[in-house]
This record gives structure tokens, sequence and C-alpha cells, in this order.
């Protein structure tokens, strides 16, 4: 057990690949090994089932959760009389509308999930604000109509770098809760990634998700979530805390948990000790990828004195050194999508192409995670170049 009586066990079940067969006997095995379905959710509960929907793209991309996870958990819900919805608000800068979330339902496989497995798709786009007075952070969230709705919420997040959070997982996917274009003004008000990690555990906490599960099958490396390259991994996680969750996925894939503004900021306050988390399943050794590819934004791990010393001046300084988004004009179609997302009004497409206004950017890489164009580069002038080779 860790802080607070919360349970830090994590299961890992091997899975080399997404055959329906074995995806669906590494769940169940992943489920098993925490206690089973029926420890989460009740006979007959309303289930909200949370992916990584981000804009819909399809599976082979790795930017979504595999629908093959997806309808493994969802047939366990099933044999358990639940009644399934399966919900996301898709990326910041996406209209929350029905023709959005049915384009992403389609592209990312999960229509094709809810018409075998019998679970629903939602098409609700109301939302409420819920006070949430224990925050840390925030003290109120805008919320999707199907989460406040369900009787218990199953998350089933994808494994993937991350440009801004350095990783996304169990933590990070609980922010599709909070509907499309409502998310720009969380990255406006925290800005540093760490106050946005520690949002992030509000919303956790307020939400309270039963059960985690992670498609770490194939991951997502290099500048994700949408613009890096897939990975293998090999391996499904499942557990009760998306802190613990989250400790073994950094873990998996070679970063400190610590490094992660989601994990640092639950364990700052007592709701997780990563020394504490222990797994069951399969070794999580056999699946740690020691050279998996980290973001263009990521300044290293675990560092020495002088690095730390350098580390605070990039974190006082964070402007000069934080890669700067600029468009590449031969690819960029006009979409608005980038226009859209921006939280500070940087960005503006006139005459069917977009520019950036550096003075007012915060780095919040909003626009290049938006982009299903590749049309936003990411680069550093020469001090920050210069720092980038002091962290290297």
């Amino acid at each position: 057990m860790q802080p607070g009586g919360r349970d830090a066990t994590v299961a890992v079940a091997r899975c080399d690949g997404y055959a329906p067969d074995e995806v669906d006997a590494a769940v169940r095995r992943a489920i098993d090994l925490v206690g089973g379905m029926e420890r989460f959710v009740a006979p007959g509960a309303k289930v909200l089932l949370k992916p990584n929907l981000l804009q819909g793209q399809a599976p082979e991309r790795c930017v979504t959760t595999h629908p093959a996870v997806v309808a493994a958990v969802a047939r366990l819900l099933a044999e358990r009389g639940c009644r399934v919805v399966i919900a996301d608000s898709p990326g910041a800068g996406i209209v929350y509308n029905e023709p959005n979330l049915r384009r992403a339902y389609s592209r990312s496989g999960f229509a094709a999930v809810a018409e075998e497995t019998g679970a629903v798709l939602n098409y609700d786009t109301g939302f409420r604000v819920i006070p949430f007075p224990e925050g840390e952070m925030v003290k109120q969230f805008p919320i999707i109509a199907p989460a406040l709705e369900a009787d218990a919420i199953v998350v089933v997040s994808k494994a993937k770098t991350h440009m801004w959070t350095r990783m996304t997982g169990a933590a990070k996917n609980l922010f599709g809760l909070v509907p499309g274009l409502e998310k720009p003004v969380f990255h406006y008000r925290f800005r540093d990634e760490y106050a946005f990690g520690s949002m992030l555990v509000d919303l956790n906490e307020c939400m309270k998700p039963r059960l985690q599960i992670v498609d770490a099958v194939i991951g997502m490396e290099g500048d994700g979530p949408q613009a890096g390259s897939p990975r293998t991994i090999g391996a499904i996680l499942a557990g009760s805390d998306y802190a613990a969750v989250d400790t073994v996925l950094a873990r998996l894939i070679g970063m400190d948990p610590l490094e992660i503004g989601t994990t640092r900021s639950a364990a700052a306050r007592g709701l997780v000790d990563p020394s504490a988390v222990r797994t069951v399943g399969d070794d999580p050794g056999e699946f740690v990828v020691p050279d998996f590819r980290k973001p263009s934004t990521y300044a290293g791990g675990r560092v020495g004195t002088w690095r730390r010393v350098v580390l605070a001046v990039v974190q006082r300084f964070g402007r000069t050194y934080a890669p700067r988004p600029g468009v590449i004009a031969p690819a960029c179609i006009g979409c608005g999508k980038c226009e859209r997302i921006c939280p500070v009004h940087a960005i503006t497409v006139t005459e069917g192409r977009a520019t950036v206004d550096l003075s007012r950017c915060i780095r919040c890489y909003c626009c290049h995670e938006i982009c299903t164009e590749h049309a936003i580069a990411l680069s550093r002038g020469f001090t920050g170049r210069l720092l980038a080779r002091l962290l290297g």
C-alpha cells in the first residue's frame, strides 16, 4: 500500500501485438491480477470508458488507444452486465460537436468497437461546471456530461511521450473530460508543466476513476502526443491508482517518475510514494525501453549538481530555452485548428496560412499537438541551442 491507504499495485501483462485474442487475454489477466473487474464496478453499472481519442487517427499511427484494447475492456464490462459508454472530448482546438465526434470515432476504430461490443458512443456535447473545493490548484472543473452521468469511470490510456507534460498516460488522459475549447483556458492558467500537472492531479482527485488500463503494446516516442513515432513496448498495465500506474509507465520508457508533473505533484501531496509502488504479473524489467526517444523539449532525467544549476536557469528563463513553434508554409492548409487552440491568441490564419506571434507565445505546444498536417515545426534560437547542448 502507499500513502493514505491507496493501492500502489500495478499489473504488468505481456502483449506482443494487437490480435484480438491476445489483447483480450492480456487485458483480462492484468485486471484479474489487481482484483478482477468485480472489484471496480458493480453489476449493471453505467460505466464511462474513457480512451485517448485526441482527434481520432488510424490505429496504426499510435495516436489513440488501440481499438482492440478498448474492445477488450468493453467486453469485460459487458460480462458484468454494465452499460458501457465510450466518451472523450477530442483534443483542444477541436470543436466539441457531433460531426467531429463521429469523425473521430470512425477514424480511431471506436465506432467498430461499439458495433462489435454493444457499447454506446457518446454524442451528448453538454457539460457542467462542478465544484471541487478540495482542489489545490482548481476549485471547479467543466466536465462533459457522460462523465457526470456515469456510475464509474474506467480509463484506457495510450503510452506516449508528450511535448508539454513529457509523458501522457493515466493521469493526463483524464484531461479529455474537459470539453474541447475549454482546454486552452487551463493551458493559459497553468503555463508551467508542474503547475499543469498539479491541476491534472486535482482533476483526477475530483473525478476519481475506478480503474486504469494502459495500452503500452506499441507506444509513441519522440514528439508526442501526435507527431511522434510508434515504438514497441509490449505490455498492458492495470491498476486502481493513476499515479502508481504512471510511475510504472514512466520507468518503462526510461523516465524518472518524479520528472512527470502529475506524479511529482501527487508525491508532494502524499498521494503516492514511487518507491512503494509494486508490480504483479510479468517482470516490468522485461519491457523497459531505455532508449525510448524523448520529446525534443525534454531536458534530461537525473542530473548532477552543475546541470541542476543550468536547469534552474532554464526554468527561470524558459522562453529562451524552450523550442519555438513556427509554421512550415508548404504544409499548412489553413484549417484554423492552431488558431482556435492557442490559449493566448498568438496564432492567426490569413489567406489560408497560419502565422505565430512569438512575442505572445507561451510555449505550451498546443498548436504542435493539434496539427494533423505536421505543419508546426519546433526550433531553438542560438542561446536555447547552447543550453540544450550543455544539458545533453
